[in-house]
């Protein structure tokens, strides 16, 4: 079963290196915050390519750090938005929205341990 953020793989996927990922988990949280009305505006495009990048820049950021909740509903948004798979756009958008702020909110909560 996905987690919201697996620290354990995170660390695993980054050699153990501490700092690193206390690195990228700031960086997730200051960088480049996501914009949902951002991604529903892209959505209502013709062309969906561009929301489907948006998606998979925050997806990849995710799976990085190991919100893998994140990266699974990222994944069927985009597969979706890419005409991949069959969907509904809006469900699959408010499940990614929910996951993200359930990542970002263990991803601060993890900042205040690490």
């Amino acid at each position: 079963m996905a987690q919201v953020l697996n620290i354990h793989s995170a660390l695993d996927m980054l050699g153990g290196d501490k700092d690193l990922l206390k690195e990228l988990l700031t960086s997730f949280v200051t960088d480049k915050p996501f914009d949902r009305q951002k991604l529903i505006a892209l959505e209502q495009q013709q062309d969906t390519e561009e929301a489907a990048k948006y998606v998979h820049l925050f997806k990849g950021a995710g799976r990085q750090l190991g919100a893998e909740c994140l990266g699974e509903s990222g994944q069927a948004l985009e597969d979706v938005l890419r005409g991949k798979k069959p969907g509904v756009v809006p469900e699959l958008t408010r499940q990614f929205v929910s996951d993200y702020e359930l990542a970002l909110a263990a991803v601060k909560d993890a900042l205040e341990i690490l």
